[in-house]
């Protein structure tokens, strides 16, 4: 189960902000998830791309400000039976290391707070699919010139997840609203980035 497309998928033909949300699902595979959201955007063009993923053990919201081209999680393979040790991500070179999120993650974030939800801006998504789903869909929009806000949600597991652990988790119903919330902000935020604020058990916002 992952809690991120458990909750996306009920926003799926919703209307956020006057704006449509269509969600598709992509597989957790190497390369094979930036390739279906390429297909997609090329399908048909969007104004913003919000990716979700579970990050077991994390206690808040992490809205991903920064992706990187190293893949390297030698012991986790991905669904695929594959994985990565100390290498690109999208197996090209002559790309950037890294990219910084086009949506506006701190503004998402102090909405998230405001609303109750435990949020932070995170600089750091991990060296598996999901921060690799990140910088593909960056760089597939930089390279192609499309004015897409985009960003990932790093989201905790769900309460029957941890059972038996002392993991923190949050209700499906909190994910669903973290995304909806999301959307809003990506539709509608003009202007400059808004300054996060704390959450209690959370890491300070960077300035």
């Amino acid at each position: 189960m992952n809690p991120s497309w458990e909750a996306v998928r009920e926003l799926d033909g919703e209307v956020v902000a006057g704006a449509w949300v269509h969600a598709i699902r992509v597989p957790v595979v190497w390369r094979e998830s930036v390739a279906a959201i390429a297909a997609a955007l090329d399908r048909e063009p969007v104004d913003a791309l919000l990716i979700g993923g579970l990050a077991f053990g994390r206690a808040a919201v992490n809205v991903e400000a920064l992706a990187h081209a190293v893949g390297d999680v030698p012991w986790i393979p991905d669904n695929a039976g594959r994985a990565l040790s100390n290498e690109r991500s999208d197996g090209d070179a002559s790309g950037p290391d890294a990219l910084l999120a086009t949506a506006p993650v701190r503004a998402i974030a102090a909405a998230l707070n405001s609303a109750g939800i435990p949020a932070v801006v995170s600089w750091d998504g991990g060296t598996y699919v999901s921060n690799a789903t990140l910088y593909g869909a960056l760089r597939h929009a930089r390279d192609r010139g499309l004015a897409l806000r985009a960003t990932y949600l790093h989201v905790p597991a769900l309460p029957e997840m941890t059972t038996g652990t002392s993991a923190p988790s949050l209700t499906l119903g909190t994910i669903t609203q973290a995304f909806r919330i999301a959307c809003e902000v990506m539709a509608t935020h003009d202007g400059p980035d808004a300054q996060a604020q704390r959450w209690p058990s959370a890491l300070a916002a960077l300035p």
